[in-house]
């Protein structure tokens, strides 16, 4: 039996979490590297005013950790923040992280079999396994307008919100109109002096059923934790039981149900055709409020469908040549998920570099290993997106990943690697299930420029979830 590798995790987010804390209950020496002061991820990151969660509370809870304190449906940001932070402490995975530590290169050796991880300061870090555990939502995406630099107010990512100073009062443009803005849009509107939203591209929008849970409620769920299972269960079938392909009827009556809500809630006929989508529901990621309709109600709030030509010394100008003067311009134009590890490069076998090899769309087997890059790991790799809790996905992942490290041992082996054929069978059947689906009729962030379909899953959470119980032999080396 081989001594157990040492692993080094990127990222402090849900899903570094979960693989901490399998590789804790293994004994395996480990270190979580996170460019924040602490842990959260894409939770610590995105503090912008109304960010909360799409998925219900109960089922967005590792299995192991359910909270039967939620203070809602939906929870938001700071109680999520909260939970992780919790459950990393409880599972005493503080001593293992080093914060404020970004990592830009990773590098394999033939020689030594080891990775070494560079930081942005240029100190190295070796280690025998390492897992990606920066996920999707990692880069911010800033389009490039023309005329950027010129503009005198200010300008910043939703993702990084400028809390140094209030939008109250202030004549604010949002540009975007995907799952942040639908929530920061309807938060600081009626504040500010005037609000332009400028939008590309309409969404469809489905009512958001969020209610308070009781104290009578948190009481049942301390002392039957039973009752929180269920109401997981519950979500999660319902999760499970979606499905995706465009002329599925339930995807023409999710299409008609969030038309008739876009009717019922916008009266003018003129805003109405602007907000209305021409594709299926399921197109773009769903979402879920009852605020984003009634904001354009305001008498302080427009919505612009001119292009954006470029940007002033006092706002934004239009192609057609109307000059927007705006104090701030906030980018709702979220993140580039189809670009995996945009962030690091990644260096194989022979000195192969992972960007060069996915220029045509990020593949990985079962979304965690890549061929030509031994012990390496990812957690919301490529294709393991949008039919379930990506909890769920990570508890799977993390499994998967613990189980094969176990097996190494066992077998006194230092590598393993999935074999090419195996990867390109995987994503042939993967792309094959793609046909039909949803996701491909229309422009999304789903899909690469190439068009291929990179972050999400064309079947259920639970088949992934069973297809990651089993190493299938002919499919990995060992070494």
């Amino acid at each position: 039996m081989a001594p157990k590798p040492t692993v080094g995790i990127i990222g402090a987010g849900a899903g570094g979490i979960a693989m901490g804390i399998q590789l804790a209950e293994g004994g395996y020496e480990f270190t979580i590297f996170d460019r924040a002061d602490g842990f959260g991820g894409t939770w610590r990151h995105n503090t912008f005013p109304g960010a909360a969660c799409d998925v219900p509370s109960h089922l967005y809870s590792y299995s192991f950790a359910l909270n039967p304190r939620w203070s809602k449906t939906y929870a938001n940001q700071p109680e999520i923040l909260a939970y992780l932070e919790r459950v990393a402490a409880q599972h005493g995975l503080t001593p293992h992280l080093r914060p404020g530590t970004a990592i830009n290169t990773m590098r394999w050796s033939d020689v030594r079999r080891r990775w070494t991880l560079i930081t942005d300061d240029g100190d190295e870090h070796e280690f025998d396994v390492v897992v990606s555990a920066v996920g999707m939502l990692d880069v911010p995406h800033t389009p490039d307008i023309l005329g950027a630099q010129r503009f005198r107010g200010r300008r910043f990512h939703s993702s990084r919100w400028d809390h140094s100073k209030s939008t109250a009062g202030e004549r604010v443009a949002s540009i975007g109109t995907g799952a942040s803005a639908i929530q920061y849009v309807p938060a600081i509107a009626r504040k500010t002096a005037h609000l332009t939203v400028f939008q590309r591209t309409p969404i469809w929008i489905a009512p958001r059923f969020d209610f308070p849970f009781t104290s009578e409620q948190h009481e049942l769920f301390e002392r039957d934790p039973a009752m929180a299972q269920k109401l997981r269960d519950e979500a999660f079938d319902a999760y499970e039981s979606a499905s995706f392909d465009t002329d599925h009827a339930q995807t023409r009556e999710a299409t008609e149900l969030a038309r008739s809500y876009l009717h019922r809630k916008v009266s003018d006929p003129e805003l109405r055709a602007k907000l209305t989508p021409d594709y299926p529901a399921g197109c773009k990621r769903p979402l879920m409020s009852r605020d984003w309709y009634p904001t354009f109600a305001l008498p302080n709030v427009s919505l612009e469908t001119t292009a954006i030509a470029e940007l002033t010394e006092r706002g934004v100008r239009t192609v057609d040549g109307v000059e927007h003067r705006v104090d701030t311009i906030i980018y709702g134009t979220g993140f580039k998920a189809a670009d995996y590890l945009a962030s690091i490069d990644v260096y194989g076998t022979g000195g192969r570099h992972l960007r060069e090899e996915w220029t045509q769309g990020a593949e990985a087997y079962l979304g965690t290993l890549v061929a030509g890059y031994p012990n390496f790991f990812m957690l919301y790799g490529p294709n393991t997106n949008g039919v379930n809790s990506i909890i769920y996905i990570h508890e799977a992942q993390t499994t998967f990943i613990r189980h094969i490290l176990d097996v190494l041992g066992d077998r006194g082996a230092h590598t393993v690697e999935v074999t090419p054929d195996a990867q390109r069978r995987y994503n042939d059947e993967i792309q094959a299930d793609m046909v039909g689906k949803v996701w491909l009729a229309c422009t999304n962030y789903f899909r690469h420029p190439s068009g291929k379909v990179v972050t999400q899953l064309p079947y259920s959470g639970r088949k992934f979830f069973e297809r990651t119980r089993v190493m299938v032999e002919d499919d990995y080396w060992t070494k």
